[in-house]
């Protein structure tokens, strides 16, 4: 198989990093969280293939055969984006051990944006109610990791298409907006919505670069980049979820 730019590919990341030849602008993605999807008590829907209960130390492996493969495949000043959440209220802190892996790996970190998705209210959990024995902490906000490779800055010149109020607001770390609430719609139960992609690709990348989503899913990323003019990749490993993904390319929305 010749992995080729603008297009969706049902194959699983690290055979499809290992097929791609041209280099990488940017990464956004947002890998499973390893929080037992579909079988805890915030979300009952699970990925349609993915199993999302590996062992935490396992899964931090996982992570890390993947984007080392991943670094190998960037330009020099190439970024990656990566949202997660932490596990159990925080009591996993996933994000931590991410931020530790990809320096590991060697990768620069430029930036750690905090997402507020203003659903605080709606936590359904307080732990020991009105008592310090054993207080919950559920999440109202998740992690949106930058790393570079080899250098903070972008080593072309190219166009960008920000204006000076994105720039200004959308280098404040605290990003604001709402969750995604098409995820019944599009068969997914883990979706990031266009706004943070919007935001990632066009706070990163020149106007034509080629943006790569190694957990494509639903096809976010996918979209956004092909509307904001750049080349795009998506990979992932569900039939189903390309099958979605190369239907919103079209979708006008």
């Amino acid at each position: 198989m010749q992995i080729e730019p603008n297009n969706i590919y049902n194959i699983d990341c690290i055979e499809g990093l290992k097929l791609i030849k041209q280099e990488i602008d940017l990464i956004v993605t947002s890998p499973p969280y390893n929080v037992n999807l579909g079988d805890n008590k915030y979300n009952k829907n699970p990925y349609d293939l993915y199993n999302d209960n590996k062992d935490h130390k396992e899964y931090i492996r996982w992570l890390s055969d993947i984007f080392t493969l991943a670094y190998s495949k960037l330009k020099s000043g190439g970024r990656v984006c990566i949202n997660i959440g932490d596990g159990k209220n925080g009591a996993v802190p996933t994000h931590s051990d991410v931020i530790q892996m990809m320096c590991d790996i060697g990768y620069i970190p430029m930036t750690t944006i905090i997402w507020n998705k203003n659903t605080i209210s709606n936590r359904a959990s307080f732990g020991s109610y009105l008592s310090p024995s054993c207080p919950s902490f559920p999440r109202g906000f998740e992690f949106i990791l930058v790393f570079a490779k080899n250098n903070k800055k972008l080593q072309y010149k190219g166009e960008t298409d920000l204006t000076k109020e994105e720039f200004v607001e959308w280098t404040n770390g605290l990003w604001t907006f709402a969750p995604e609430k098409r995820q019944k719609q599009f068969g997914h139960p883990a979706m990031f919505p266009e706004e943070l992609a919007k935001r990632c690709i066009k706070m990163f990348t020149w106007k034509d670069a080629l943006v790569v989503d190694i957990f494509n899913g639903a096809g976010t990323t996918t979209k956004v980049a092909k509307d904001l003019g750049r080349k795009y990749i998506g990979f992932d490993i569900s039939l189903d979820y390309c099958n979605i993904a190369k239907e919103r390319l079209n979708d006008e929305s």
